[in-house]
C-alpha cells in the first residue's frame, strides 16, 4: 500500500485507543436514543424482546428513549397502549400520523358516503343488509368480532371502495379502486371526528401504481408531498433539529433505511442500523432487495454504526462488504451495548478528523492508456502532501447503482495504478451486479480499517463526452467525474 503521505502531526489523531484501557466502568453515553420501526410491534414478538433488552436499561438510566413508528395503522393508538404496558414507563412510543400529522391537521370535509348507509358513532352498531351481493363485511377474528373492513362491489363484482375501521368501530381509512383493473387510485385518511385530513392520489395503474401526490390538510393550509417517504422524512428531520443534544437514530428493520439514511445528517446526530436477520436466502452475495439501501449506505461510508444481534449475520455481511470498524456484535448483555456505543462515538471522531484531512486533497486523472488488456492510469495529486503514517490509499471502482465494489487496486509511489480490465474477477463482479457504469474513487484507509472515499476528478478535456473504445471497454465523463461505461 502507498503509505507515509500526510503530516506526522496527524498520527496521534488516527491511533486506536490502547486495548488495555478498561471498559468496565464505562457509562451509557448521554444521548437521546431513537429506535425506528414501521409497524408498532406486537407485545411478544422477537423484535419487541430485542428492543426491550436494549431500550429499558437506557430508560432506567434516565436517558430519553423513544420508539418511532412510521406506518399508518387504523388501530395505532390501541397498539401503542398495549405495548406501553410492557415497557418502562419513561419510554415513549410515537407514531408519525398519530403524534405529528394529526395534531397539526385541519380537515378537507366530513366523510358521509358510508357503504352501509347512515352510520352512528360505531359501524358495529349499524344495521348492514345480509342479502346484498355488492357488500362484503370482514371482521377482525370471529364472526362476532368487531368489523374490520367493508368492501363495496359493482354489478360486475369488481371492487370499487373499501372502508377500514378500528376495533372501536370508528372509520379510519377509505380506499377507492379502478373497477376494471382493481388498481388503487385514491386513499383518504380519517380523523376521530370523521373528517378527512389527508388524501393520497395514485396513478391508478394496475401493474406499477406510484403515488402521484399527497395532500395534507393542515390547520394552516394544504401541504403537498410527492412520496409517502417525504412525510416520514419530514418528521424524522424535525426530531433531529428540535435541539442540539446528541442523538442516535437506529433503524430496526430494512424497510425504514430509505426513510432515515437519505436525510441530510446533522453533526449532532448518529445514524445506525440494527440487523436482526440474514440478508440473503441462499447465496450471501445475492441480497434481499430490502437490504439494498443499507448496503449502499455502508459502501458510501454514510452510517455511523451497524449493530448485529448474531455473530453469523455480522460475518456474512463482512464476506460481502469487508470488515468495518463500525460493525458491532451486540449480545444481550448491557455491558457490551454500552461499550459499542462509546466505540461508535470514538469512531466518528477519528473518521471526522481523517475526512477533514482528506477533503483538502484533490486527485485528477492525468493520463490514460491500455495495452494487453491492462488499463493504466496516471493520477495527479493537487496540493503538496507531507509524510505521515497509518494511512493507505487505494483506487476503487463502484457500481453507480448499488455501490458494489467492482475494482480495487493499489496506487503506487508514482501515483500510478493499473488493473486488468478483462480479468476474470472483474468480469464476474460486473456480471453479478449487472453493472452499467463504474465510478472511480480514491479510498483512504487507516490501519484500524477506518475508511473515507473521495471522488476522482477529471482534468480539463482529457476525456471527451464521446466515449472512446479501449480493449472493448469505453470511457466517458460524468458531471466532471471519471466513470467507466461497460458496453
Amino acid at each position: 500500500m502507498f503509505q507515509n503521505w500526510m503530516k506526522k502531526k496527524v498520527e496521534d489523531t488516527l491511533d486506536q485507543p490502547e486495548q488495555n484501557e478498561t471498559m468496565t466502568l464505562v457509562e451509557i453515553p448521554d444521548m437521546d436514543y431513537y429506535f425506528i420501526v414501521g409497524d408498532v410491534p406486537n407485545e411478544e414478538d422477537g423484535l419487541t424482546k430485542s428492543l426491550k433488552a436494549r431500550i429499558e436499561p437506557l430508560a432506567e438510566k434516565h436517558k430519553r428513549t423513544t420508539m418511532l413508528t412510521l406506518n399508518f395503522d387504523v388501530n395505532v393508538k390501541e397498539r401503542i397502549r398495549r405495548l406501553e404496558e410492557t415497557f418502562h414507563p419513561q419510554i415513549d412510543i410515537l407514531n408519525v400520523f398519530e403524534h405529528y400529522i394529526m395534531p397539526e391537521s385541519g380537515s378537507k370535509r366530513y366523510y358521509s358516503e358510508f357503504i352501509a348507509g347512515e352510520v352512528p358513532q360505531s359501524i358495529n352498531e349499524a344495521v348492514i343488509p345480509a342479502d346484498t351481493s355488492t357488500i362484503q363485511v370482514t371482521r377482525y377474528e370471529l364472526p362476532s368480532s368487531p368489523i374490520c373492513m367493508i368492501d363495496q362491489y359493482n354489478e360486475e363484482q369488481q371492487l370499487v371502495k373499501r372502508e377500514e375501521y378500528n376495533w372501536q368501530g370508528a372509520l379510519r381509512r377509505v380506499q377507492s379502486f379502478v373497477p376494471n383493473t382493481g388498481a388503487l387510485y385514491l386513499e383518504e385518511l380519517i380523523k376521530d371526528d370523521g373528517s378527512i385530513f389527508m388524501e393520497i392520489i395514485y396513478a391508478g395503474d394496475a401493474k406499477k401504481n406510484p403515488v402521484r401526490h399527497i395532500n395534507w390538510y393542515k390547520k394552516t393550509g394544504i401541504q403537498t408531498f410527492t412520496k409517502k417517504t417525504d412525510i416520514k422524512q419530514q418528521w424524522l428531520s424535525s426530531i433531529q433539529l428540535q435541539n442540539d443534544r446528541l442523538k442516535l437514530m437506529i433503524t430496526e428493520d430494512r424497510d425504514q433505511d430509505r426513510h432515515l439514511f437519505k436525510i441530510d445528517q446533522p453533526e449532532s446526530t448518529y445514524y445506525a442500523a440494527f440487523v436482526h436477520e440474514a440478508h440473503y436466502e441462499e447465496n450471501p452475495h445475492h441480497i434481499y432487495s430490502q437490504y439494498g439501501e443499507l448496503f449502499k449506505q455502508i459502501r458510501k461510508q454514510q452510517v455511523d454504526a451497524v449493530f448485529f444481534g448474531d455473530t453469523k449475520h455480522k460475518e456474512d455481511v463482512e464476506k460481502v462488504l469487508g470488515e468495518q470498524t463500525y460493525f458491532y456484535h451486540v449480545p444481550s448483555e448491557m455491558s457490551a451495548w454500552k461499550t459499542v456505543l462509546h466505540q461508535m462515538l470514538e469512531n466518528r471522531i477519528r473518521k471526522d478528523k481523517l475526512r477533514k484531512i482528506v477533503d483538502r486533497t484533490k486527485w485528477v486523472l492525468h493520463g490514460l492508456s491500455s495495452e494487453h488488456h491492462v488499463l493504466h492510469l496516471q493520477l495527479k495529486m493537487t496540493d503538496e502532501m507531507s509524510q505521515a503514517d497509518h494511512v493507505e490509499i487505494d483506487f476503487a471502482g463502484y457500481d453507480r447503482v448499488n455501490g458494489a465494489e467492482i475494482i480495487s487496486q493499489t496506487i503506487d509511489e508514482n501515483d500510478q495504478v493499473s488493473f486488468p480490465i478483462g480479468h476474470f474477477q472483474t468480469k464476474k463482479n460486473i456480471e453479478t451486479n449487472q453493472t452499467k457504469f463504474v465510478d472511480f474513487y480514491i479510498r483512504f484507509k487507516t490501519e484500524e480499517l477506518q475508511e473515507v472515499l473521495q471522488r476522482l476528478e477529471v482534468e480539463g478535456e482529457l476525456l471527451t463526452n464521446k466515449p472512446s473504445s479501449i480493449d472493448g471497454w469505453s470511457y466517458q465523463t460524468k458531471q466532471g467525474n471519471y466513470s467507466w461505461k461497460v458496453k
